[in-house]
């Protein structure tokens, strides 16, 4: 899954961006590392930028690089070592990303710690998101093609919401036809948080009739046949909130002003992916555009 590339790229910019490897006057005599990474329960592999904080001129990307890293999982002490590699950047620059051999845990804590040589520690922790109860209210008689999707337990805007429909391929032996719309905070679709605690999305099934045929490249008027919807909602840890709520590149540029890194800088953090499946009825499915299932 790479759901979540554009808020990474984003954040590893701004935090990263004043910590090169060159000299910098403000680095503190206690801060050894810069640090960016997350772990994500889609994937089996996780990734960690490692830049070294140095007081003198060095060339950078050196192959002798002088950091382990390790993370515990704190509930069962169970520990992994990562492992490093110099990686060649878009923009010509190389550096060390870290890579772990797991897949994390919802609901446990990891203790991430990069050391050096002497015994001077950079750390961090994040706890992974847990699924929240969710409920999918039935169509109302008086607007039977919308839905109404509530997730309990929410109480920051989600990184990314998405709604799938799910089709029958072209002959019965071929695979699902699938197509995603990436609801945005705009119009009838809009998601609100309610009593402090619960986030609502508005599902349109008519409405999003035309980014799907689109997406599965088919005229507007096809009426492929339904199978299923389906809701994802991408939810990062408790920590990963900008000042005010804002992804701002001028204010989380700023050293330590968005950082839960001890005796370093950067970032340290924890996305899940919540999901809920459903199925319409033949007469919701017809009105929104699409054909009921033989």
């Amino acid at each position: 899954m790479r759901l979540y590339s554009g808020v990474a790229l984003f954040l590893l910019a701004t935090i990263v961006a004043g910590c090169e490897d060159s000299v910098n006057p403000f680095i503190e005599a206690d801060r050894f590392y810069s640090v960016y990474g997350y772990l994500d329960t889609a994937s089996d592999e996780q990734f960690l930028r490692v830049v070294s904080l140095r007081t003198s001129f060095a060339a950078g990307g050196d192959l002798e690089f002088d950091a382990r890293v390790f993370t515990t999982e704190r509930e069962s002490g169970h520990t992994v070592e990562w492992t490093d590699s110099l990686v060649a950047f878009s923009d010509g620059s190389t550096g060390h990303v870290f890579k772990g051999a797991f897949r994390p845990i919802p609901g446990r804590t990891y203790d991430l710690t990069v050391e050096r040589s002497d015994g001077v520690r950079t750390t961090a922790s994040t706890t992974v998101p847990v699924r929240p109860d969710v409920q999918v209210d039935d169509a109302t008689p008086f607007n039977p093609t919308t839905q109404q999707v509530t997730w309990s337990d929410i109480d920051f805007k989600p990184f990314r919401v998405e709604v799938w429909y799910r089709f029958v391929g072209a002959t019965p032996s071929s695979p699902f036809l699938e197509a995603v719309v990436v609801y945005p905070d705009i119009g009838q679709r809009l998601g609100n948080l309610i009593q402090g605690n619960k986030w609502q999305v508005v599902v349109t099934l008519a409405g999003d009739k035309e980014d799907v045929t689109d997406e599965l490249g088919m005229s507007e008027d096809a009426r492929p046949q339904l199978l299923g919807i389906g809701m994802r909602l991408t939810m990062t840890d408790d920590q990963w909130r900008p000042p005010d709520g804002v992804f701002d590149r001028e204010v989380l540029s700023q050293p330590g002003t968005f950082s839960n890194v001890e005796n370093g800088f950067g970032f340290f953090g924890a996305v899940n992916q919540f999901t809920v499946e459903w199925v319409l009825n033949e007469q919701q499915a017809e009105l929104a555009g699409y054909s009921f299932p033989n």
